[in-house]
């Protein structure tokens, strides 16, 4: 009877220290996973510059220009994949904590949206140009995940991302219109142009496991887009308006506050 005893109470001894190693060892969300998302948003208002010269007629000087102003604040869309690579998490038997990370690759289109800017023109007799024009755009973002496993559920997991990147940003049918010239686009000889710059995010969300391999996820993502600058076509209405230059525009860094939603599969 005493074997017998020292047998079931050795056999209860292996079993607990099995449940709490397994515990301690990776899980199975380990591998590769592809997503979809789509979000909408805002984007705040930033700065919008826009330089040029006109050709007087002689024996008048050129006459420079210089307008800054600040744009409006549109409401925003995007749209995407992600393809990512999570590593085994550990999670803490006693605590029921735990911690995974993944990297994943991201790509986003930006759908259009209506950019308006007032912006009053130095010398100030011109008054204020103001500056329509469709922002659209494409980024590519490398991002680091840090999922957090919790004691109270292993089916909804909150998560933090941080990445960076690369954006092409492009304003198509810009319009440069001043009330004291009616019917004139400034930018009428090429109102269209893209410019490239850096990007980063951060991204703050949960994931809702559907399945083994499915998920849902919703999240708010801060999408950040350094300054880009632009060259517009010359001002070209023969007999109505002098010539210009080509005009230069700048516009600010661009902040996105979006809500996005997505649907993850896990190979």
């Amino acid at each position: 009877m005493t074997h017998l005893k020292s047998t079931a109470l050795l056999t209860l001894l292996c079993c607990h220290t099995g449940t709490a190693l397994a515990a301690e060892t990776p899980d199975n969300r380990e591998g590769m996973y592809l997503g979809v998302l789509a979000g909408v948003g805002t984007l705040d208002s930033t700065n919008l510059r826009q330089t040029g010269t006109v050709r007087l007629p002689h024996p008048l000087p050129p006459l420079p220009v210089d307008a800054d102003g600040d744009t409006n604040s549109p409401h925003a869309a995007l749209g995407g994949l992600q393809l990512g690579y999570q590593w085994p998490g550990r999670r803490s038997a006693t605590s029921g904590w735990g911690l995974q990370s993944a990297i994943e690759f991201e790509g986003l289109y930006l759908d259009k949206h209506d950019l308006e800017g007032d912006m009053p023109i130095q010398p100030g007799f011109l008054g204020t140009q103001y500056v329509t024009a469709d922002l659209d755009g494409y980024v590519l973002l490398a991002n680091i995940v840090l999922t957090l496993e919790t004691p109270w559920s292993q089916r909804f997991l909150p998560y933090a991302g941080l990445g960076a990147g690369t954006a092409r940003i492009s304003l198509t049918d810009a319009d440069s219109a001043n009330p004291s010239e009616p019917g004139i686009n400034h930018f009428n000889s090429d109102p269209d142009d893209s410019d490239t710059a850096t990007a980063w995010q951060f991204k703050l969300g949960i994931t809702g496991e559907l399945t083994r391999r499915l998920a849902l996820f919703a999240e708010y993502r801060y999408l950040n887009i350094d300054a880009t600058r632009y060259t517009f076509g010359a001002t070209v209405y023969p007999g109505q308006h002098p010539p210009t230059d080509a005009w230069n525009a700048r516009l600010g860094e661009l902040e996105y506050s979006l809500f996005v939603a997505g649907l993850r599969y896990r190979f």
